[in-house]
Order: structure tokens, then sequence, then C-alpha cells
């Protein structure tokens, strides 16, 4: 039924050193013998047969586009499914997904988008890589116009065909554009993409630059590569030169992101990831909202898949194979309703994976809850007025802390906002990174490992939304609010030297942050109980403290000035088999259904580059060609 012999295989070394990240199947060992294409995905495919065709397509332009065409072997006409990879990609990626689409009765078209897909077998697809312009946009439209005059795709009227996209990563950008300029659309999945892709690489002024430089090595320098427009290379390596974005880069990513489109009423099903360093659940809130505006149908899936993440080990995070499963299914029941007129897709407005049901589910849809409104409860508010001045700096990278002891259960689930002031110290930059952490039998996690970072440039109220997470504290934990002037104390990532030791570019030595004796604190977020009061500071609820590894009250005030290593992380990551914070052990089992660890892992790209530095004439990027300064 399909030709087996130009699947690439997964070549056998060790390559976790290079890339820390869960691939979306957990339990995947570094030396793991692994080709995702002949994982199973069983559980969506039915019965149905189908034939495959390699195509080459004329874009709007004249550009050639690598395509593999699915067509069902039962009675058509069919409803169609255009689909396209995650960025460094190429069509080989879409395969599980696109058999999946096929078998239960939909042509697929999936292709690998304009200017990637180079190898030493294949040119891929012309022209050059623009980063979801309105080149890459024309192109998704040109490939609806061709499907319209396919005869095994039904159609709603002349050039109109039934049609649905699905995707991840750069593959969901494509799709969001594309709805918002064509309105033949039927139906879309964006998966683990974003809203403001600006905000995305550099949130709230803090350059990204380990994923900076993983995007580069994902499109330039490992096959399949891609022809990158110099425009955008010569845009990222300055951007990494100097540190920070201008105005005029701010606006180059903007105008390639959903809040500078219009109108998306396109049906669409929302799929962020609880633990994505790169787009959080922040830019599929963002994307839902836009949607929800127009009065499309959309529903918000939080999911638990291993989607953008680097530095972390490979069973990170667990859950992954039961959230693949829920999701994968609720797409295959999203894309049937819409273009099918399979009833509905009897779906609430919000579904979130939850740790602590997964821990009894039987089920992969017991591991979800549902909720009518994103987010399902109530904001609660932790105020907090600060009877000693607090010093976080670079050097020491020390982290201080605001603790309340839980106690009646308490969930939460939403986007914290935090709001203080503060004043940064030395010549900076000066970066100051949050993290809301539970405190168990001693031991500190981060929420999701999720840490978010804001920029001072001088004496500022700061006013910013922190990650979307969520968690259940017990009765006797601590909830505890983490502030560093670095990231490394606060996450448990290793970030390898290949992307420059770290997530986010760090707070240097000899400069930090300053929070005043008498600045009153606040956090708001989304809870199923009110956040305890607290009587005021006390020592007791204030822990300057480097290793993060202990929330419990020791009655003083320490002021450490151990200094963290250049690439050494602090502990304070470890979690119980209990934990729902994304770093609890690993799910048993085999592998998940739905998009499997060729689309998981970034896309394609952290499998892609898992994949690609592992072969065995792959040499490792020289970390010393990035000149930025890298935090811990």
């Amino acid at each position: 039924m399909v030709d087996d012999t130009n699947r690439p295989a997964e070549t056998r070394r060790n390559v976790l050193k290079y890339l820390g990240a869960a691939m979306g199947i957990g339990g995947i060992a570094s030396q793991t013998e692994f080709d995702p294409f002949a994982h199973p995905v069983a559980a969506l495919q039915s019965d149905g047969s189908f034939q495959t065709e390699e195509r080459v397509i004329e874009s709007f332009d004249g550009t050639e586009l690598d395509t593999t065409f699915y067509n069902p072997d039962a009675d058509g006409p069919h409803p169609t499914m255009l689909m396209t990879h995650g960025w460094g990609g190429d069509k080989r990626q879409l395969q599980p997904l696109a058999e999946v689409y096929a078998s239960n009765g939909f042509v697929v078209l999936a292709y690998t988008s304009r200017g990637f897909g180079k190898t030493e077998e294949s040119d891929g697809s012309g022209g050059q890589v623009n980063s979801t312009s309105e080149l890459e946009r024309q192109d998704a439209s040109a490939l609806i116009d061709y499907l319209a005059d396919q005869d095994a795709v039904v159609t709603d009227g002349k050039n109109n065909p039934r049609i649905g996209m699905d995707g991840v990563s750069y593959g969901g950008g494509i799709q969001l554009r594309t709805a918002a300029n064509d309105d033949r659309l039927d139906a879309i999945v964006p998966r683990a993409t974003w809203y403001d892709l600006a905000q995305a690489l550099e949130i709230n002024g803090v350059l990204k630059t380990g994923w900076l430089r993983a995007l580069d090595l994902g499109a330039n320098r490992a096959p399949p590569t891609g022809d990158v427009a110099p425009e955008v290379n010569e845009k990222s390596q300055a951007i990494l030169d100097r540190g920070f974005m201008t105005e005029e880069d701010i606006e180059f990513y903007r105008s390639r992101s959903p809040t500078n489109y219009g109108e998306i009423d396109t049906p669409a099903l929302l799929i962020p990831e609880w633990t994505d360093q790169l787009f959080p659940v922040n830019q599929g809130v963002g994307n839902f909202r836009k949607i929800q505006e127009s009065g499309a149908d959309t529903t918000l899936i939080a999911g638990q898949d291993g989607t953008h993440i680097l530095g972390q080990g490979e069973n990170f995070p667990s859950g992954s194979q039961t959230s693949r499963q829920f999701v994968g299914r609720q797409a295959l029941a999203w894309i049937s309703a819409y273009l099918k007129g399979d009833g509905e897709p009897g779906l609430s407005t919000y579904h979130y994976y939850d740790a602590a049901a997964a821990e009894d589910a039987e089920t992969p849809g017991e591991a979800f809850n549902s909720a009518e409104e994103f987010p399902p409860y109530e904001s609660r508010e932790l105020s907090y007025t600060m009877d000693e001045t607090v010093e976080l700096t670079g050097g020491d990278a020390n982290i201080a802390t605001i603790d309340r002891e839980i106690s009646e259960e308490t969930e939460i689930n939403g986007i914290p906002q935090l709001t203080v002031e503060a004043t940064p110290t030395g010549e900076g930059p000066s970066h100051l990174f949050v993290a809301i952490r539970r405190v168990r039998n001693g031991e500190a996690e981060t929420v999701k490992q999720q840490v978010t970072p804001y920029r001072l440039d001088e004496a500022e109220t700061i006013e910013v939304d922190l990650s979307g997470i969520q968690g259940h504290f017990l009765s006797g934990d601590t909830f505890q609010l983490a502030m560093s002037a670095r990231a490394g104390p606060l996450s448990a990532a290793d970030v390898s030297t290949v992307f420059g030791g770290s997530v986010y570019l760090s707070t240097p030595e000899g400069s930090g942050i300053e929070i005043s004796e008498g600045t009153e604190m606040t956090l708001s977020m989304p809870a199923s109980q009110p956040l305890p009061e607290g009587e005021g500071m006390g020592d007791d609820e204030m822990d300057d403290s480097d290793d993060g590894s202990d929330g419990s009250d020791d009655g003083d005030m320490d002021d450490s000035d151990d200094e963290m290593d250049g690439g050494e992380q602090s502990d304070d990551g470890g979690s119980d088999s209990d934990s729902d914070d994304g770093s609890e052990s690993s799910d048993d089992g085999g592998p998940g259904f739905g998009i499997p660890a060729a689309l998981g892992g970034a896309g394609g790209l952290s499998y892609l580059l898992k994949q690609r530095l592992s072969s065995d004439d792959a040499a490792a990027p020289d970390p010393d060609q990035f000149d930025t300064e890298a935090d811990d």
C-alpha cells in the first residue's frame, strides 16, 4: 500500500549530549534505536487503504513545491487535508499524520515548504525560506487551488475544495496566516505555534538565545537544510550579535504573527503545550482569544507533549504519550466534524492535561479535565510587602522566594500576573527571572519548568504575565514565588553549549536586580482556592539562597555569595513520581498515537536535530562561533 523504501532511518549514536529534548515519545533513551516512521498510529488509523504519489506542483510564482499526494482507495470524492512541517523539516516528517488522515477517508497533500528539504538526494522545494511571509501563505493558497481541480477532492463550489489543515510549529504558523487570508479553509488544527513571534523569541525584552541558535542550526547547518533568504539569516544573526531586538526586528517578526493579521474566522482546534519553552501556553491563548473574537468555533487544548524543549532529560515531560493519544483523537474528530459533517466535535471550550488526574486514568481522556472557559477559576491575589531590601545578582545567581503554606488542596490553572517595583544594578543588562514553585518534602520544583524573564533598563513598576501553568498543591505543600537574576537556578534545564548553554541571555556578573524595602508585590493567578494570606514579611517568608532545593522555614535571611559556574545548573528540578509540574517519571507502555516523534519535539525540529547530529558524517557545530554571553 505504501512505499517504505524512501523513509529515513534513525541512526544509533548518542546525541542527547547535543540536544536535551523530549522527542514526544516517553522513554526514548539516548541509545535507543528509533525509527519514528515505524511507530504505530493504529489507534487513529482505520482499515482504509490508500495510494501515494510524489508530485511536483508549481506555486503562484512558478516555484516548484515538493509534495506527496495521498489518495484513499474508497470511492470518492473525499474531503482533503493540506499540511506542511515544522521549521527545518520536510514533507517526510508529515508521513505518519498524513497516513492517519488518508486511512480515515481524506485526500492529503503533504508538502515541503518553500526553500526547505535540501539533501544530497533531493532538491526539496524551490524558492527561499522567508519565515511565514506572504510568499508562504500564497504557496498554501496555490495548493488549495490545485486541490480544487482534483477529481478525488469534494468541492463546495468552483475553486473551493472542502479542506482543512493540520500541523505543528512552523506548519501551524502557516495555517494561521492562510486562514486569515483565504476563507476557503473549513477547519484548522494549529499545534504548538505562535501568536506573537517577536514576543516568543524575545520575551519581555530578554532574548531566547538558545532557541535562536537552535533555529539557525535546524535551517542552515544540517541536512535537510533550507535555502533561507539572506534577510532572515542576517536579521537573526544581528540580533544574536547585539543581544536584543530593535524596533525594526520586532516589526519584522510581528508581521509574521497572528497578532498582526486580520480576522481569523475559521473553526480552530488550538493545541499549545504546558512545557513548551519557545511557544508557551500564553501564545496559544492569544490565538484562542483572537479566534473567539471572530465568533468562530474554537477549542483550546493544553497538552503535555515535549514540543519545543532544550536541555531536559529523556523522560521529560512525562505524560506526553497519554497527551498525544487524546490530542490526536480530538484533532481527527474536529476535522471529521467540519469536513465530513460527522456531528459535533463533542469538545468543551477548554481541555487540559492534568497529571493528578492521569495517575488514576484508565484512558487518555481521563487524564484531561475540561471547562467551559479559560481560565477555569477566578483570579486569586497574593500580596506581599518587603521588609528588607533584596539584591539578586548575576554573579551569585541567588534566589529570593516568597512562601505560603497550603492548608487546603489548591489547583492553579492559567496565566499568573506579577506586579513589582524593581531597579537594575550594575551596568546591565539586568534580567529578572520569575517562577512558581511547589515545595514538597523539602524539594522545590518549578511548575511545568516554566521560567519567565523580564529586562530592566531603569527603575520601573513591572507588570508582567508569567508563563501559563497548571498544577496541584496539596495540604502541607508550600506555594513559592521564586526570583533570580539568572534562569538556571529556577530550571532543571541543562542546555548544551551547542546552543549557548542556556535558553535565555543572562544577566552578566556585576549586574542584577534590587527590590527595595517597603515594596509591595502582587501576584494574581487563577486558582481553585484563595492563596493563603501572610502576616507581612518575616524572615521565614523570604529566602535568599542559591540552591533552590529547600523551601522550608529556617528563620534566617541567608545572603549566599556562592557563585554558580558558567554551565552549571542548580539541582532544584528533581521531582517525585507524583509530580504534576511536567517533570515526573515517564509513562510506561508503548508509543503514543496522533503525531508521533516525527512531528512532536519542536514540530520536527528537535527530532531532526537529534537525527542529523547523530549521523556519522555530521559534525556538531562549534559553540565558539556564537559570541553572545550565555546564561548558566
